[in-house]
C-alpha cells in the first residue's frame, strides 16, 4: 500500500524544468517593448526576427555549459548598413532562473549587462 501511495505522489509531482529544456525552440521576449521579437534556436544557431522592422539577426551558438552560451553575430538581413559593424561581436548569456515555460537570462556584451525573460512558444 505504501508503495502505491508513493508511486501516486511521484507521478503527480510536476517535472522540474532544466536549462537544457530551453536549449532549442521558438521563444519570445516577455517584456512588452520587445514581445514583437521572435527567436528561433537550434543547437548551433539562433535567429531573432523583429516582426515590426523585419530585421533578422543571425548568430551562431557555442554552449559553454547547460546554462551558459555565447552568441556570435554572423549576419543581419533587412537591416541598415551600420548593423554590419556588429558582425563578429559576441554576447554572453547565462540562464539564471527557470519557470514552467520561461526562463530569465543574464546577458552581457562588451558594453552592457541586462536581465531578459523569454517565453518558450514551441519546442
Amino acid at each position: 500500500m505504501y508503495i502505491s501511495i508513493l508511486l501516486l505522489v511521484i507521478s503527480c509531482t510536476p517535472e522540474k524544468q532544466t536549462c537544457s529544456d530551453f536549449r532549442t525552440g521558438t521563444f519570445e521576449y516577455t517584456a512588452p517593448e520587445s514581445n514583437h521579437i521572435r527567436i528561433i534556436r537550434t543547437e548551433n544557431t539562433q535567429v531573432e526576427i523583429n516582426s515590426e522592422t523585419k530585421i533578422e539577426a543571425h548568430t551562431s551558438i557555442e554552449w559553454v555549459s547547460d546554462c551558459k552560451y555565447i552568441l556570435t553575430y554572423e549576419e543581419f538581413k533587412n537591416a541598415p548598413e551600420e548593423f554590419n559593424d556588429m558582425v563578429g561581436q559576441k554576447i554572453s548569456a547565462e540562464i539564471v532562473e527557470i519557470g514552467k515555460d520561461r526562463y530569465t537570462c543574464q546577458v552581457k556584451t562588451k558594453n552592457a549587462s541586462d536581465l531578459m525573460e523569454l517565453k518558450l512558444i514551441k519546442e
